[in-house]
């Protein structure tokens, strides 16, 4: 039996299963799938954009929802506030407040 260590700040950084590492690792050479999803005016752009939505469609099909459904963001703060403003927008007329913590 092999005794990992207990890691609870999962909120900081997490180990990655390795085949999302090989999957990456196609992405980010030169190789592979390293351009930017957002500039379709070239190969490179194209070929991101394709390995993106692949993503978007494996996710989708994994959390059994549209691929409409899904939002990315760049990351945990921005995903926060998005959540934020969401419900804020949601319950408005239940009032004007938002009461939250200090920990994101």
């Amino acid at each position: 039996v092999i005794k990992l260590p207990i890691y609870l700040d999962h909120a900081s950084t997490t180990p990655v299963d390795p085949r999302v590492v090989n999957r990456m690792q196609e992405c980010l050479s030169l190789e592979g799938n390293f351009g930017n999803p957002a500039s379709r005016s070239h190969e490179f752009g194209w070929k991101a954009d394709e390995a993106v939505e692949e993503a978007r469609t494996n996710v989708a099909k994994l959390v059994n929802c549209d691929v409409r459904e899904l939002v990315w963001t760049s990351g945990a703060t921005e995903a926060d506030n998005l959540a934020l403003k969401g419900a804020a927008r949601f319950y408005k007329k239940k009032g004007n407040h938002i009461i939250t913590s200090k920990i994101e």
